[in-house]
């Protein structure tokens, strides 16, 4: 038995088989990181992009609430896509004028002016006929609209809905799927979108919505709403 210790070859040879062991522990572990993260961020967009979905499944069933009337005049439609945006409209609240309304006009008066702003919509119908006019100012009691009026509106007989307008579109080089209401802030719902992809379908009262998310593995998210109202109110076709 050799009582000096190790030789500097003995340690030498020790010392590297430890780097060894070090360097290879490290780029183990450097590589788990990376997976994880790269785990975590899918999961964080795969979540994303379901709770997207599920606000838009929401508002897409709540189109055309309260405007079956106001849909059969084709006044308003309960959903509407283009390739840049998804929209949805429904009744905030109805309103009550304090007078007639007169062809020409642009200031209406109303019993409330609560909770309406500027950029918001109201649609007027009569009978058979009726339009729709964007708010430019609220006052005291009354609201300013963009364009006059293009007929006449007895507060006995007409009804007048405030709308609610909800779209969606993609925005910035980030590729966000923002979500807006009437003439709101866009909110963000999820980032990295690559592709949004909705498509309104009248006739069979369908909207298909597809989210493509620019984060490596992960796969499309998509779903389909039937629009209830539109059906409830008899309408078909475009």
């Amino acid at each position: 038995m050799r009582k000096g210790g190790f030789s500097l070859i003995e340690c030498l040879l020790g010392l590297a088989l430890s780097l060894f062991v070090i360097t290879s522990s490290l780029q183990f572990f450097g590589q788990a990181q990376k997976a994880f993260f790269r785990l975590k961020e899918r999961e964080e967009a795969g979540q994303g992009a379901l709770a997207a979905l599920d606000k838009m499944r929401i508002d897409l069933l709540h189109a055309g609430q309260g405007l079956t009337c106001e849909m059969a005049l084709g006044l308003v439609e309960a959903a509407r896509a283009t390739e840049d945006e998804l929209r949805t409209t429904a009744l905030e609240k109805p309103l009550m004028m304090t007078g007639t309304a007169r062809a020409g006009d642009v200031r209406l008066t109303l019993a409330s002016t609560a909770d309406i702003a500027s950029g918001q919509e109201i649609c007027f119908s009569d009978g058979s006929a009726g339009e729709v006019r964007t708010v430019a100012a609220v006052e005291r009691g009354a609201v300013i609209l963009g364009e006059p009026l293009g007929r006449d509106y007895s507060p006995d007989t007409a009804a007048l809905s405030l709308l609610e307008n909800v779209s969606y579109f993609l925005d910035g080089p980030g590729r966000i799927l923002r979500r807006r209401v009437n003439a709101g802030p866009a909110q963000p719902l999820v980032e990295n979108v690559a592709t949004a992809i909705w498509i309104c379908d009248l006739e069979a009262r369908l909207v298909r919505v597809r989210l493509e998310l620019s984060v490596e593995g992960e796969r499309p998210h998509e779903t389909t709403v039937f629009l209830k109202n539109r059906a409830l109110a008899g309408i078909s076709g475009t």
